[in-house]
């Protein structure tokens, strides 16, 4: 395919934007009034109750009443969810995927910056943020590549008419501290609105002795601006831009001594749009956006000032995207939209600059052929330059047994494409010794690595090695949702996922120097099934008890079949033996726990303006390691022990609702465990205050 290609955009366009739709809010304090309506799992506003698909909001005064400001921080409470951390950040586990499996997007729009797969989530602020919506399972039939496992979605809030503005600040443990001003000009026409947000902290070390820190010292900022204007009565122009950069204060120890120096990152994005209302029945969009994705990093040793480390990477994701809105007649609405998209990255670790180009197009239709019944059918169709076009479909449906009993199911195929990591990467150790290859890189580095005489062993043939496939998942969802009364609300989602063709490193060849060579191949063929629920309780005129529960199994087939022929073994700690691994006891893919939940019990007094809230978040254990080598999880020794995270946080507000002072507290018991969870670095306590110049 021939990457100057610009792909004609045929469709005719589009929805009303996420972020220009009214809805009702979520209070933890007092039960909403207004039906609350969901953007991100259709494409098109939809009331909660009847989307026949998993998906929860949080909303911005949810956020505020919690006294939390970061993403990782907001995800890390909510049901089937779990914050794992990596040496590039933190992402999020959805349904047992791994992070890189969970698209991430501000207004609709994908957020880039994935060096190792994981999107770090405390680049992220929640300023701003009208309400979060988060879909589990596969959403590929409408947001393409990443979006296998689900889709979390950051909707601006809309300003006010008139002038408003605002301050807030919190500051607290490890000199941690998040500082915002936001301000908004609105008329009947034009909306102007915007904050800045400064984010930093002293970093902290969970290995005191060791010489080096767990998190260095970083500061980063935000800039966020959002301008609509009304043309006409039929037409809406809206600019979304956004700036974040951070600079790391490195200094830690290595092999062979101390190194120091800075590390910058940047993410720019613009997006600008036009929505047209063309009758009654059809509105279209066009929508452009251009995102760039920047770090480099130069490290010293502070004895000789010799240079230890200078890399960089440097990526660009550009698309073009129309979609249309048709409301054929009362019981049905067609959305089809269509966009193309092109992307590159220049890197230390890639020997030249690498691109993809892609196009795609889905269409969808939402029939409600009488009034109990919707049935959601669609697909969408990805053409790429590189890998073997993919089509996604899904189908969906509720059913209303009564006004509060909500029966859901759907059914969908998600992908991910191979990423430019797993195609060009040209990465060698230099202090270890092994190296990683993509793809299409390994065959001729293999090469040069023989004729250097490097090469002791080789273990697989590049010449033999077949072309990566995009990953693919086939899931399935199957629920309810039942209000008896508006004080109460349970759900309950079951779910399976079959994933094929799973990317993974393996060990291609061994270098004279004992070190291997890896490379990535399909090799996996492994599944993913549980069930969660949610619940929550408004009492008593202040109170609200809420909580959640997920139980999940992933495992690997190929591994199953192995152990089920009695070729998988061990070696027992206690007796020092080899001994064969029996189902009962194969813990299944690493990082997965099978039991997680989450509990809270809030108060919130309109009268006398305090809010507070008990957040209690447990993980069960996992598989962490593999002590006696046989590539799985199968000993007591090789997991991490579960654990209970307190989070509590209290709040007063003050003249008319202008000023609140808060104190937060998260992980108030201090649990740690240094050498297999460096994202919790203790007891964390804060104090914060808002301040709004207009009243609220």
């Amino acid at each position: 395919m021939n990457k100057k290609i610009v792909y004609v955009l045929l469709l005719l366009s589009a929805r009303v934007s996420a972020q220009q739709i009214d809805t009702a809010v979520t209070d933890t304090g007092k039960v909403k009034k207004l039906k609350e309506v969901i953007v991100t799992a259709t494409r098109s506003a939809k009331e909660l109750m009847s989307v026949p698909m998993p998906v929860s909001t949080i909303s911005n005064k949810e956020i505020k009443n919690r006294g939390l400001v970061r993403l990782d921080e907001v995800l890390n409470e909510q049901t089937g969810l779990s914050v794992l951390p990596d040496a590039h950040g933190q992402g999020i586990q959805v349904q047992g995927f791994a992070p890189d499996y969970t698209m991430i997007m501000l207004d609709g729009m994908p957020v880039i910056g994935r060096t190792t797969g994981i999107l770090d989530l405390t680049r992220i602020t929640t300023n701003g943020v009208d309400r979060i919506e988060v879909v589990k399972g596969p959403v590929s039939s409408l947001y393409g590549s990443e979006a296998m496992a689900g889709v979390v979605n950051l909707i601006s809030a809309r300003p006010p008419l008139g002038f408003s503005s605002s301050v807030a600040a919190r500051y607290g443990t490890n000199k941690n501290a998040d500082l915002n001003f936001n301000a908004a000009y609105a008329t009947d026409k034009l909306s102007v609105s915007g904050f800045v947000n400064r984010n930093s902290t002293g970093g902290y070390s969970l290995v005191p002795g060791s010489g080096s820190p767990t998190v260095s010292p970083y500061h980063g900022y935000t800039v966020n601006g959002r301008i609509t204007y009304k043309l006409n009565a039929n037409t809406d122009l809206l600019l979304l831009i956004r700036n974040y950069t951070n600079t790391t204060t490195n200094n830690y120890s290595v092999d062979s001594g101390q190194v120091a120096g800075k590390g910058f990152e940047s993410n720019f994005s613009i997006s600008p749009s036009v929505t047209r209302r063309f009758s009654e029945k059809l509105t279209g969009q066009l929508r452009l956006y251009r995102s760039t994705y920047r770090t480099t990093s130069l490290l010293n040793y502070t004895a000789t000032n010799a240079i230890y480390d200078d890399t960089y990477f440097n990526q660009a994701f550009n698309r073009a995207e129309v979609q249309g809105d048709y409301q054929a007649y009362a019981k049905l609405r067609l959305t089809s939209g269509a966009g193309g998209q092109y992307e590159t990255v220049d890197a230390t670790r890639y020997d030249t600059r690498q691109s993809f180009t892609s196009g795609y197009a889905y269409m969808q239709g939402d029939w409600t052929p009488f009034k109990k019944l919707n049935l959601i059918a669609g697909g969408r169709f990805d053409a790429h330059s590189v890998y073997l076009s993919q089509f996604s479909p899904k189908l969906a449906l509720s059913y209303r047994l009564s006004d509060n009993f909500v029966v859901l199911g759907s059914t969908g195929k998600g992908y991910k494409a191979p990423d430019f990591r797993q195609l060009y990467l040209n990465f060698t150790n230099a202090v270890v010794g092994y190296s990683v290859f993509g793809y299409e890189e390994v065959a001729a580095q293999i090469a040069k690595l023989q004729q250097q005489g490097q090469i002791q062993t080789i273990l697989i043939d590049p010449s033999t090695l077949r072309p990566l496939n995009a990953e693919s998942s086939t899931g399935y969802n199957l629920g309810y949702r039942y209000r008896p009364v508006k004080s109460f609300m349970w759900t309950v989602n079951f779910f399976r996922n079959n994933i094929r063709d799973l990317i993974d490193a393996e060990a291609i060849a061994i270098k004279t120097n004992g070190q291997s060579v890896y490379s990535y191949f399909n090799i996996h063929s492994v599944y993913t099934q549980g069930a969660e629920t949610d619940l929550s309780y408004h009492f008593l005129t202040h109170w609200t008890l809420a909580g959640g529960y997920q139980y999940l199994q992933a495992y690997d087939n190929k591994v199953l079949h192995q152990i089920k022929a009695g070729q998988v073994f061990g070696i027992d700690p206690k007796i020092r033996e080899t001994v064969k691994v029996t189902r009962q006891m194969y813990g299944g893919l690493l990082n997965r726990s099978k039991n997680m939940a989450n509990a809270r019990i809030s108060y919130q007094d309109d009268k006398t303006g305090i809010v507070a809230s008990v957040r209690a978040i447990y993980r069960g254990r996992y598989g962490f390691s593999d002590l006696d080598g046989n590539g799985i999880v199968n000993r007591d020794d090789e997991y991490v022990k579960g654990y209970v995270l307190f989070n509590a946080s209290v709040s007063k507000l003050f003249y008319h609702n202008q000023f609140r002072f808060q104190l937060t507290g998260e992980n108030l018991g201090d649990y740690k465990q240094p050498l297999t969870i460096s994202n919790l670095p203790g007891r964390l306590l804060y104090v914060g205050f808002t301040y709004n110049f207009s009243k609220q």
